[in-house]
């Protein structure tokens, strides 16, 4: 199994606390990177073409392209690496774009789920980090989206901001859950060095909330989805029944994957490769035809399965498929991880069972320090 990803990297703006790499949307290069696009996808297509899984358009604002651009990408893609019927097909949307983008049309090109930034209802904790939408253009755009049809929508929503209490954290998650969501994602800012927002919390300018606070938004965030219905399947990720993001858990599981676009990662044929990060190159490459990675490993046995047992952790009803790992590797977890494994279940972090490794509950807030206890 594999998923397809394609990094747009326009955005209307970029927020302060965004290091993935994007840059200002402008029409003539909106055509060059298209062009540049789908000789992509040619050239990977006759290395690696095949049937794929999902297809996750992300970014920067990938709704700022139009549709018409969206459906050439999908049938070029298509015609490469065939989804069967009713793939999950993602778009993320900013709420800000909203007037520019026609959902039936969308739909009708084969996009079935919209993945929307909100991060957070309280207008001054969106001017805060740079964000470009308000609250009435994300009321608007899952109106729109659901008089088209397209009902299977997940909103994005961060914890742990500047000037955020845990009341600010819960009013942003019922505004969601008002909405009709099937699918939230919720995740602790993260200060990323290289951004406008890490110099402010360096110099005092904003201060972001002391970890136990952060880990009481978790907590009681956790427990108000769930009493609406969302099951939490994964650290960071709730789900009405049956509405898990599929393209993810293929990153979840350790499968393979195919990126499209500057800076976006792939892992297929057992190596791990990203594309130039940089558009003005991304795009002067592929005009003569050339496919370069900006940095690529052939990750060790020892790498890969330790991977499988870091990602599949994420997951909190599944866990680490034991029948699944022993599929791929030909040997038991509790024999590659006898040590980590005992130690972990010991300080009450991990629960082994016939068909899985779990965390426990107490280990959610923990899940990146146990993760790191398989490192090879």
């Amino acid at each position: 199994m594999r998923g397809l990803y394609v990094h747009v990297p326009f955005c209307l703006g970029k927020c302060l606390y965004c290091d993935f790499y994007s840059l200002p949307h402008e029409e003539a290069l909106e055509e060059a990177f298209l062009s540049a696009l789908r000789r992509e996808i040619v050239l990977k297509g006759g290395l690696w073409g095949g049937p794929a899984h999902t297809l996750y358009f992300g970014g920067g604002t990938p709704s700022i392209l139009r549709p018409h651009a969206l459906q050439t990408i999908i049938s070029l893609l298509q015609s490469y690496f065939p989804l069967p019927s009713g793939a999950e097909v993602t778009l993320e949307v900013n709420p800000a774009t909203f007037g520019s983008l026609d959902f039936g049309l969308l739909r009708d090109i084969g996009i079935n789920r919209i993945s929307i930034g909100l991060q957070s209802s309280s207008p001054r904790h969106l001017a805060m980090l740079g964000r470009r939408h308000n609250m009435t253009e994300f009321d608007r755009t899952v109106a729109l989206a659901k008089e088209a049809g397209i009902t299977n929508f997940s909103v994005d929503a961060l914890y742990g901001l500047p000037e955020q209490d845990v009341s600010d954290y819960l009013e942003t998650l019922a505004c969601i859950v008002q909405s009709g969501a099937v699918h939230i994602s919720s995740y602790a800012l993260q200060v990323e060095p290289s951004t406008p927002l890490a110099e402010m919390v360096k110099t005092g300018a904003l201060i972001v909330p002391a970890d136990d606070i952060v880990a009481e938004m978790m907590h009681v965030g956790k427990a108000y989805l769930e009493s609406q219905g969302f099951v939490h399947y994964e650290i960071s990720n709730f789900a009405r029944l049956g509405f898990a993001g599929q393209h993810n858990m293929l990153y979840w599981h350790n499968r393979e994957y195919l990126g499209f676009g500057p800076a976006a990662a792939s892992y297929i044929g057992k190596r791990r490769f990203s594309g130039v990060p940089d558009l003005q190159s991304y795009i002067g490459l592929l005009a003569t035809g050339r496919l370069v990675a900006h940095s690529c490993e052939a990750p060790s046995l020892a790498t890969e399965m330790a991977e499988t047992v870091m990602l599949g952790l994420r997951l909190l009803d599944a866990g680490v498929s034991r029948p699944a790992f022993e599929e791929r590797f030909s040997r038991d977890v509790l024999d590659v991880y006898a040590e980590p494994v005992a130690t972990l279940v010991k300080q009450g972090l991990l629960s082994v069972h016939s068909e899985a490794l779990l965390l426990t509950p107490r280990a959610f807030p923990l899940a990146s320090q146990v993760q790191m206890a398989f490192l090879p």
